[in-house]
């Protein structure tokens, strides 16, 4: 009885914080933190799979830095390529960590799905147009695919067309000098404990603090270069 009145309480309190429009940037991943001038500041750009660990690297990199992000699904990286330069605006970034490839893999919302050629000539332009902010940059390689055909184009993408992707992301990565952040080795061969299920490229929650630790890791290890 107890936990339940707690878990009542915890609600309450959320729900009050939502209606009295308090920002709460530890658990709400578009809730962009109040900066503390002091600390580095941090972008997060990426599709729902950043969206599900933002909150977490927040909390992980308190009193360490400022982590923002767009106050949207970044979609696939023809959409990021027309987009990036609204979502880094005119602030000053220290760095910007940044991923594509779930959407262009499965094609959600488009009328041509992306080949491995065109998901690079399009990371080509978002890195070019990323360069102009000055801020260090990483590339977050795209989460593994699901097991089985993803729930709602009902395909499934195996792990030799997802690392066709990868091997030109990388190629571009590398052309650049930007750092590179493997999500897609992190999860490996583990995506049966760590995804939402078999037709579902989401994490539980295990997964998305495996995430949060990686990328909170990777930030703080460029940032001190």
């Amino acid at each position: 009885m107890k936990l339940l009145q707690l878990y009542i309480l915890a609600l309450f309190f959320s729900a009050c914080s939502f209606l009295l429009g308090v920002n709460d940037p530890f658990s709400r991943p578009f809730d962009n933190p109040v900066d503390d001038s002091g600390l580095p500041r941090v972008l997060i750009i990426g599709d729902s799979i950043s969206i599900g660990y933002t909150a977490r690297v927040r909390k992980l990199l308190e009193g360490k830095a400022n982590v923002h992000r767009p106050k949207t699904n970044c979609r696939w990286s023809a959409f990021g390529n027309e987009n990036v330069l609204q979502w880094i605006g005119e602030e000053k970034w220290d760095l910007i960590h940044f991923n594509f490839g779930l959407w262009d893999w499965y094609g959600w919302k488009q009328e041509n799905k992306a080949t491995p050629q065109s998901y690079a000539k399009s990371l080509e332009g978002i890195v070019q147009k990323l360069k102009s902010s000055d801020a260090k940059l990483v590339f977050a390689v795209t989460t593994p695919p699901c097991i089985g055909p993803e729930k709602k184009v009902k395909f499934k993408v195996t792990i030799e067309q997802a690392e066709e992707f990868n091997r030109l992301a990388k190629a571009v990565m590398k052309k650049h000098g930007v750092a590179i952040n493997d999500l897609y080795s992190l999860i490996g061969k583990d995506r049966g404990k760590y995804q939402l299920g078999e037709n579902d490229v989401h994490y539980n929650d295990a997964g998305r603090d495996l995430l949060a630790t990686q990328v909170s890791r990777v930030i703080i290890s460029e940032l001190s270069k």
